[in-house]
């Protein structure tokens, strides 16, 4: 045991000391975890749990030791840093195991450490799946369209949460996954994948949020002409979709970019990991918030739309305008869509000629993105399941 107050957080009063004992109870090595995730973690504390791996069984002491910011594949996450130690068997206590809990009421497992005579190993979560149990709610069907959108095509994943979680006023719905190919030119053969997808409606930093994530990488043909590995976390307000964290990974050729940015959008202010001070309009959006923010937008002719982006630590002033309605063919599908003009008050930007197409009905679906760039003229086309299997 410990003298108390020896190990409160950075910055926090001392705790007094807390022990759980739980000795009446053994449990596996998986139910452990989960017993973990319900202790009443705190700043401190000390904890003591029974484990049996089937052939032995030990006692574990789980101390809570600090706080760290885990950055994985399904978002970034503040993290209690538990260490579990083995007296008595130094086996295992050798392992030097810890277990970061997410700092938020669901506690999940987020990252796992462990100690090995070949160096420390890690296992990181990689999705997170959420289980909608209540009723499913009524839904009025859409009036018989002679072109309906064909459904998009999605594979399970974890944003597959109540459509309650969002305002019935949004084109949109937790869980919904849009996947893209990028073309190049006139080729038929895509070169790379883009993917959005909308994450559960949850804590996030603190501060109730979607977490909306971009993914874009190059293919292995793609890879032949220039190689890109990019992923853009938008930490959103489920209300106005603004963002109020923005995490961005790059890696397109040489180039690699890093970086943190953490938005008051209500002092106007955007802070970078490196201390930078950015003075942003109040109500700016990034590159993957502002995408679902424009299909809220009045869209019909002669309508400006205009909304402040920040692009490469500088906010700019983004008009979408209204350029007309045509049909457009997906794959083996004729849909009915709206084009828009995507320009900025930074004509250096404008050289790319953005271009995008969303569905004519409701949902604002974006179906597809164009633009000029220095390797020639760009397509990403939404993939949509064929009809047949409407």
């Amino acid at each position: 045991m410990r003298e108390a107050g020896s190990n409160a957080f950075p910055g926090e009063a001392p705790p007094p000391v807390a022990t759980f004992s739980n000795r009446a109870n053994t449990f596996d090595l998986l139910s452990a975890i989960y017993r973990l995730r319900a202790l009443p973690v705190a700043n401190g504390g000390t904890y003591r749990i029974s484990v049996s791996t089937g052939e032995e069984q030990f006692d574990a002491v789980v101390r809570a030791e600090g706080r760290e910011l885990v950055n994985t594949s399904v978002g970034s996450f503040n993290a209690i840093i538990l260490s579990v130690r083995v007296p008595g068997n130094r086996r295992a206590n050798d392992l030097r195991l810890r277990v970061f809990l997410s700092d938020d009421a669901q506690r999940l497992p987020v990252r796992l450490t462990a100690r090995l005579n070949s160096g420390e190993i890690s296992a990181d979560l990689a999705s997170v799946a959420i289980e909608n149990q209540a009723p499913p709610a009524s839904v009025t069907p859409p009036a018989t369209r002679q072109n309906p959108i064909p459904p998009i095509a999605a594979q399970p994943n974890p944003g597959n949460a109540s459509a309650e979680a969002l305002s019935a006023d949004l084109p949109f719905t937790v869980g919904e996954q849009l996947n893209y190919q990028v073309y190049l030119g006139g080729g038929q053969q895509h070169l790379a994948t883009m993917s959005y997808l909308i994450r559960p409606r949850t804590t996030y930093f603190n501060r109730d949020g979607l977490l909306l994530t971009a993914t874009a990488q190059t293919n292995e043909l793609g890879n032949r002409l220039f190689v890109i590995n990019d992923q853009i976390n938008s930490y959103v307000n489920p209300v106005t979709l603004l963002p109020f964290r923005t995490e961005v990974r790059l890696q397109e050729g040489r180039r690699r970019v890093t970086n943190t940015l953490t938005v008051e959008q209500d002092r106007g202010i955007a802070l970078t990991d490196k201390g930078q001070r950015i003075e942003i309009p109040v109500g700016t959006h990034d590159l993957v918030s502002v995408l679902y923010a424009m299909r809220s937008f009045d869209l019909r002719p002669r309508k400006r739309n205009a909304v402040s982006l920040l692009v490469n630590g500088r906010p700019r002033a983004l008009s979408v305008d209204f350029v007309g309605r045509e049909t457009i063919t997906l794959g083996a599908q004729e849909i009915p869509a709206i084009q828009l003009a995507l320009t900025t008050d930074d004509p250096e930007n404008n050289r790319f000629g953005v271009r995008l197409w969303v569905g004519a009905d409701a949902r604002r679906l974006p179906l597809r993105i164009t633009a000029t760039t220095p390797l020639g003229p760009l397509r990403a086309d939404l993939v949509v399941l064929p009809s047949a299997m409407r």
